[in-house]
């Protein structure tokens, strides 16, 4: 249900997206801008929301198998860039994304509610994007990007406990596609700390 909720709302999104390009009064060819690009978008199914499963275990393991997981809440990875050309197809990308997620868990001999464990993940990657087919409004691209994603935890089970941890983070898209002139939509499929599936706009000046 989880997922079929977060693709129902990437849809929305898309199609809301979708809507503005088709009022937008040009679709100059991106070709013609050598200028940058900023852009903004979320992403669904970052890869740090994951560490839910290493939490699980960690849980269980530290309770001797006394606490169940119960509900939980996934934020998409919310996320802007800078794009700034570097040649004719390539550019260097500044990305910077906030993703979170919560859970609870219950005392499982009783069902009681024992606590809640949220972790929220501020990342911060360079990288490169490169467009294979580029032709008008419409090109399809491929980037990669590596940075640090700094970990804040919070575990309020038994008592109040915080912790911080930096990470090394990700991303590599084999496919994206930037739809549009001045204003596009931007849609990619990858892996990594942007996530599986991103959707966003993006403004080049």
């Amino acid at each position: 249900m989880r997922h079929a909720n977060r693709t129902k709302s990437l849809a929305l999104v898309t199609g809301c997206m979708a809507i503005l390009l088709a009022s937008t009064p040009s679709t100059a060819a991106v070709v013609d801008r050598d200028g940058g690009e900023l852009r903004a978008g979320v992403g669904a199914a970052p890869v740090q929301t994951l560490f839910e499963l290493f939490t699980d275990i960690t849980m269980a393991t530290l309770s001797f198998g006394t606490l169940e997981p119960s509900t939980e809440t996934e934020h998409p990875a919310a996320w802007v860039e800078y794009v700034r050309p570097m040649g004719e197809r390539s550019r260097l990308i500044a990305h910077f994304n906030i993703a979170s997620y919560e859970k609870q868990y219950l005392v499982e001999s009783t069902g009681a509610l024992a606590g809640e464990v949220s972790d929220t993940f501020y990342t911060f990657m360079l990288g490169a994007k490169h467009d294979y087919v580029r032709t008008g409004g419409f090109a399809l691209y491929l980037d990669a990007m590596a940075g640090l994603s700094m970990l804040s935890s919070t575990t309020d089970i038994d008592e109040l406990e915080t912790d911080n941890n930096v990470l090394l983070a990700y991303q590599f898209t084999p496919l994206g596609m930037r739809l549009g002139g001045a204003v596009a939509l931007d849609i990619a499929v990858g892996l990594g700390y942007k996530g599986i599936l991103s959707v966003g706009l993006g403004y080049a000046f």
